[in-house]
């Protein structure tokens, strides 16, 4: 099917787009091994703007971060800077990082930016990770959930990569600040309010059927369950497409690819991508056909993109984040999975999948 499709960009020439429609934003890099600042533009962006309505005399505004890795290139340095001036300019600037080059960190010192480091999980420090990508701004009555697959550094930079920008959905914006905030305390627990089980760590938003699926969920596959929830495909309606950048060889992937072999059967147009060869013979030893499945050693992309019949209803959904499919990243990872079921959003995933699909770059092949 998508080799009949000729109109889309070349994956491994085409530059970093962005674009907008309604409360949403989305844009794409598409690796190659070149450095593609795109991303790290729009974040500084959105940053500097309400920098601006600080200075003119707007209280309250705040911004809050939650990033595995900061380096110096890639634009993270840019948007540093940018920080220090919006904290500079009176705007409430905390930060919860994983890994943090000392010069960056000496910068938000210096300019009073809370800071707060987790190499593992803020919650649990002796596993997973805090390998989130996320920023949330308030901007007067503006409120902007930024979700990306990608950490600041120049290697991320040349990698394919996409982000998110959700505006003005209430809870869905509550719901980010609150994970947030049990980040930043190291524990899940915030105001008397404990996320003790998986359900609680699942909150919908106000837009779009928006909804937040906050890691670590310790007993459940998350994305095998929404697999679970696709029903039925048509002609023109019959796309599950799946990016990972990671996938291990366990219950957990095994779960998710018996998922999608039944939705073969029921006659979806299933299509994955993985970023290393091991995700690949993966795939292909658990029963998906390898002409299923692509390869692209610089695709750092998390995406499930449902065009089906989806929770009893025809939609058009896409699921993005930070979240690798390995049981460390679902069960004890702190990682994000953010939900939007909007036709123009899902419509740009498809034309950046399409593009990874018909022009990948060269496998990774690990070592």
């Amino acid at each position: 099917m998508l080799a009949a499709i000729v109109s889309a960009p070349s994956a491994s020439a085409a530059e970093g787009t962005c674009s907008e429609s309604g409360n949403y934003e989305v844009c794409f890099t598409y690796g190659s091994g070149v450095e593609d600042r795109i991303i790290a533009r729009k974040i500084k962006a959105k940053i500097d703007a309400t920098a601006e309505a600080a200075a003119a005399g707007e209280s309250g505004d705040y911004i809050r971060i939650a990033l595995y890795t900061w380096g110096t290139d890639g634009g993270a340095t840019a948007v540093a800077d940018s920080l220090v001036n919006a904290a500079s300019s009176g705007v409430s600037v905390r930060i919860v990082v994983g890994f943090i080059d000392s010069t960056v960190e000496s910068k938000f010192a210096k300019a009073g930016i809370d800071l707060v480091k987790c190499p593992n999980s803020c919650q649990d420090p002796d596993h997973g990770s805090m390998h989130n990508k996320f920023f949330v701004i308030k901007k007067g009555d503006t409120e902007l959930v930024m979700q990306t697959s990608s950490n600041f550094s120049a290697w991320q930079a040349m990698h394919s990569q996409n982000l998110l920008i959700s505006r003005d959905d209430s809870e869905l914006f509550s719901a980010y600040v609150n994970y947030w905030r049990r980040l930043y305390n190291r524990s899940w627990t915030y105001d008397g309010v404990t996320w003790s089980t998986d359900a609680s760590r699942m909150i919908d938003g106000s837009n779009d059927l928006s909804k937040a699926y906050f890691y670590p969920q310790p007993t459940s596959n998350r994305v095998a369950d929404v697999l679970g929830n696709v029903s039925e495909c048509t002609d023109g309606n019959d796309r599950i497409w799946l990016e990972s950048s990671l996938m291990e060889d366990e219950t957990y992937a095994k779960e998710i690819i018996a998922e999608l072999k039944r939705l073969v059967g029921i006659g979806c147009d299933v299509k994955v991508i993985v970023q290393e060869q091991s995700g690949s013979d993966i795939m292909q030893k658990y029963g998906i056909a390898s002409t299923d499945i692509g390869c692209d050693g610089w695709s750092h992309n998390k995406l499930l993109l449902i065009d089906a019949k989806y929770a009893s209803a025809w939609r058009k959904a896409v699921f993005v984040g930070s979240f690798n499919l390995t049981e460390n990243s679902a069960h004890r990872a702190n990682d994000v999975m953010l939900r939007v079921i909007d036709g123009w959003v899902t419509n740009r995933y498809i034309d950046q999948f399409r593009a990874q699909w018909l022009n990948p770059n060269e496998c990774d092949q690990g070592t």
